[in-house]
């Protein structure tokens, strides 16, 4: 548990108020929540929520597309759809995967693709630093392996799935990814085809340019992705943290294993957003080490611009791109 008096001031910056008990709350009009849309007629997707690890207080929302209803087909003869694993952002230390952003995206999404998709709420930091998400998204992917779910029985393909995160969540669906390669005859029948990275939160020691221009950004000031990873990875570890720096000393020698695989890295994001530049470096290296890479990388933007309800963001230009993944 982090000491309180070792947490800088989290009220004034990511409005987040420590407790006694080492908690922290995080207000509901600033994180909002939403349910799971179980007899909404106006949601594209029918979504519930699963218990993952009752002890780590972990769940998954799944989502259902409407569209998988009104098939005639019977459950034995219609084709199996493809699963998508998601993964939301927040700086490893608000949000939820029931905020109404990923809610609605992730309920558009599975529309959108055809696919059942498994969104994943991990612990969240300070309260339990890194490496601890990327365990609980680990622990999710053998829960989807285990094919118990009634939904994942009679639609999902475990032949098919795919790793989606944004920001944060496309750090923890990297680095989840790379433990995933190293234990795919775990996951069985399971089978990873590929990791898409919305806008992925990384960063190291040395800045880059795009950082260098956000001291100011009215999304993500460097002041502030300074402080989530300062309060999210291991205790005495700093931004050259393997965690938060993918690219250092030539990348992780599990990137390999993903070659072998022959797994697919797509990765989107914009050269206003100040990851940007983080982004381009991890591309470059991934290509370098013969992985198959195809990145959307476009001008303009801010960081999140993807993700969220389709009316506000660009939702359909991302998923008109992630639909090249499944042909």
């Amino acid at each position: 548990m982090t000491e309180i008096s070792k947490i800088p001031n989290l009220k004034e910056t990511l409005l987040i108020t420590p407790n006694p008990d080492g908690t922290f709350t995080r207000p509901f009009d600033i994180y909002p929540t939403v349910p799971p849309s179980t007899d909404d007629p106006d949601s594209p997707s029918l979504s519930k929520d699963v218990t993952l690890n009752s002890e780590k207080s972990t769940w998954v929302r799944v989502f259902l597309p409407r569209l998988f209803l009104n098939s005639s087909s019977s459950s034995s003869s219609k084709k199996k759809s493809p699963i998508i694993v998601y993964v939301h952002g927040g700086g490893f230390v608000v949000a939820s995967a029931a905020h109404p952003n990923f809610h609605d995206f992730c309920s558009y999404a599975a529309s959108q693709l055809a696919a059942l998709v498994v969104s994943v709420e991990y612990r969240l930091a300070p309260e339990h630093r890194l490496p601890a998400a990327y365990d609980d998204v680990l622990e999710a992917l053998k829960w989807v392996k285990e094919g118990k779910d009634e939904w994942i029985q009679e639609y999902g393909d475990l032949s098919s799935c795919v790793m989606m995160g944004d920001s944060a969540g496309g750090n923890i669906v990297y680095h989840t990814g790379l433990m995933a390669a190293a234990r795919v005859d775990e996951l069985k029948p399971l089978m990873i085809k590929g990791l898409i990275l919305i806008q992925p939160y990384f960063s190291g020691l040395k800045r880059t340019e795009s950082e260098l221009r956000s001291e100011n950004d009215p999304v993500l000031k460097l002041e502030i992705s300074d402080l989530c990873w300062e309060i999210s990875l291991p205790i005495g570890a700093n931004r050259g943290h393997e965690y938060c720096d993918p690219v250092k000393d030539g990348g992780s020698s599990l990137l390999d294993r993903v070659r072998e695989l022959g797994w697919r890295v797509w990765v989107v994001s914009c050269d206003g957003d100040p990851l940007f530049d983080r982004s381009v470096e991890l591309v470059k290296l991934m290509e370098k080490r013969g992985l198959k890479v195809k990145s959307k990388l476009r001008e303009g933007g801010q960081h999140g611009m993807f993700v969220g309800h389709p009316s506000k963001f660009k939702a359909d230009e991302l998923l008109d791109f992630v639909k090249g993944f499944f042909s």
